[in-house]
């Protein structure tokens, strides 16, 4: 079983879904980033950061997608996208 890197002070439950499952060209909210700190401070220059907007817009032959932030496209490796949680936004 995977661990989850965000988990609900109220319910103890995992939230969000890992970017690889995440709909396409759906508006979703970056929940959290259970990658490590250089990582984390790295999606964070690129706009990418808890809190942020952003869609998953194609997917790469290798298994990673490609998001749109702020009007820009950010490739994500496969390894990357199970760490990433997000929700759909409202």
């Amino acid at each position: 079983m995977r661990r989850c890197p965000y988990l609900s002070k109220a319910t103890l439950t995992c939230v969000g879904i890992d970017l690889a499952k995440a709909p396409m060209r759906t508006q979703l909210t970056l929940v959290a980033a259970g990658t490590d700190e250089s990582v984390s401070q790295r999606l964070a220059a690129l706009g990418l950061r808890a809190g942020s907007s952003f869609s998953v817009v194609s997917k790469t032959t290798g298994g990673g997608r490609v998001v749109l932030v702020a009007g820009t496209r950010i490739a994500l490796g496969k390894a990357l996208l199970g760490e990433l949680r997000a929700v759909v936004s409202r």
